[in-house]
C-alpha cells in the first residue's frame, strides 16, 4: 500500500472513529476580528490537498472529551475565564500514545526570563500560570501540558487560569480595564501570552505587559509565537510571511520585545512546522477545522512547552 493511500485511510478512519469534541469556549474570532490565519472564512490552500473534509459550521468530532471538568468563572461577553489543566495525565498519555509520530527541537531555555518561576518549580512552592489570549491559547492549555508541568516538577502546587477571547489579542486586554479586572485580582506568578491574533501589534503586548507589573511588579511572562491558523506548515516561506509566525518579522519582534522587557520568548511555529512535516501526513490530520488543533494537534503544542521548560535543562 503506498504512502498516499495510507495517509487517505488514516484522515478517513480519524473522522469515522471519533465521537463528539466538545468545541473550544473561544474556538472562532468575531466577524470584526477575523483575518486569513484566525477564521474559518479563509481557508488557505491546504484544503487543495487535504484528505480530511471539515464541516461547514463546527468542528470535526473527536472521541477524546477533555475527561477533567473545570467551572467557568464570570467574564464579559466573549471572554472566557477557567482553570487548567482539562486532561488527566492518563488521558494525555492514551492521547500521545495514539497520535502521529513526529520530530521537534525547541530552543533551550536559559531561564534569565524565568529566574523566579525557575526557583518555584525546582524548590517547591505554588506557582500561578495566566495564559491569555485567543483560541490558538485555549487550545494550548486544553493540552493539558500544565499537569506535565506539575508531573515534571513534583514539588511545586501549580495553578492554572485561562483568560481568552475568540480573536483576542493584546490590543483587546489592554482596553477597557480589563487587565485591572480581570488579571491584576488573580495575582498570578506567570503569564503566557500567545496566539495567532497580535496582528503585530508589539506596543499593544507591551502595554498589557506594563500595565500588569505596575501592580504585580514580580510577575514573569513568556511570550510565544504563533501556531495553526490556515498557513501550511509544510511552506516554509509561507510561514516565514504569516503574521503570527516565529519565523516572520513578528517573531523577530516579539523576541526583541522579550528581550527589551526582561521576558522569554519562545518560538513555538518552527518546532510546530517540523513536527507535522517529519510526520510525513497532511497536516490537516492534526486540526478540528480548518483552522483549530485536534487533540493530536494539542499535543504537539504540550510536547513544545514541556520540552522547553523540561528539568533535564535546569
Amino acid at each position: 500500500m503506498n504512502n498516499n493511500k495510507i495517509r487517505i485511510i488514516f484522515g478517513i478512519g480519524l473522522m469515522v472513529m471519533t465521537s463528539l469534541l466538545g468545541e473550544s469556549a473561544a474556538q472562532d474570532a468575531k466577524k470584526k476580528d477575523q483575518n486569513k490565519v484566525n477564521s474559518s472564512a479563509r481557508p488557505g490552500s491546504m484544503v487543495e490537498d487535504s484528505p480530511v473534509k471539515f464541516p461547514k459550521k463546527g468542528a470535526l468530532p473527536s472521541k477524546f472529551n477533555p475527561d477533567i471538568k473545570r467551572p467557568r468563572e464570570d467574564a464579559e461577553k466573549d471572554y472566557f475565564i477557567f482553570e487548567s489543566p482539562c486532561r488527566s495525565l492518563e488521558q494525555i498519555t492514551a492521547i500521545q500514545k495514539e497520535m502521529p509520530k513526529g520530530e521537534l527541537t525547541v530552543a533551550k531555555q536559559d531561564w534569565s526570563g524565568l529566574k523566579r518561576t525557575h526557583k518555584i518549580l525546582t524548590e517547591g512552592g505554588d506557582l500561578h500560570i495566566m495564559a491569555v489570549g485567543d483560541s490558538i491559547v485555549n487550545d494550548t492549555m486544553r493540552s493539558g501540558w500544565v499537569g506535565k508541568l506539575a508531573e515534571a516538577y513534583p514539588r511545586v502546587n501549580i495553578k492554572t487560569t485561562v483568560y481568552v477571547r475568540g480573536g483576542g489579542g493584546c490590543g483587546h486586554y489592554r482596553e477597557e480595564g480589563r487587565v485591572q479586572k480581570y488579571i491584576i485580582p488573580r495575582k498570578p506568578d506567570l503569564v503566557f501570552i500567545g496566539g495567532i491574533s497580535q496582528r503585530k501589534d508589539i506596543d499593544a503586548i507591551r502595554e498589557v505587559i506594563h500595565q500588569i507589573r505596575k501592580d504585580l511588579p514580580e510577575v514573569e511572562f513568556f511570550l510565544a509565537a504563533g501556531v495553526f491558523g490556515t498557513t501550511d506548515p509544510r511552506q516554509a516561506a509561507a510561514l516565514a510571511k504569516a503574521q503570527h509566525s516565529g519565523s516572520a518579522e513578528y517573531g523577530r519582534d516579539l523576541k526583541k520585545l522579550a528581550k527589551e522587557e526582561n521576558c522569554a520568548y519562545l518560538d513555538m511555529t518552527t518546532p510546530w512546522a517540523q513536527y507535522i512535516v517529519s510526520s510525513g501526513l497532511h497536516p490537516h490530520l492534526f486540526y478540528r477545522d480548518v483552522v483549530h488543533a485536534n487533540p493530536y494537534g494539542e499535543q504537539i503544542l504540550s510536547k513544545i512547552l514541556i520540552s522547553w521548560l523540561k528539568p533535564g535543562d535546569n
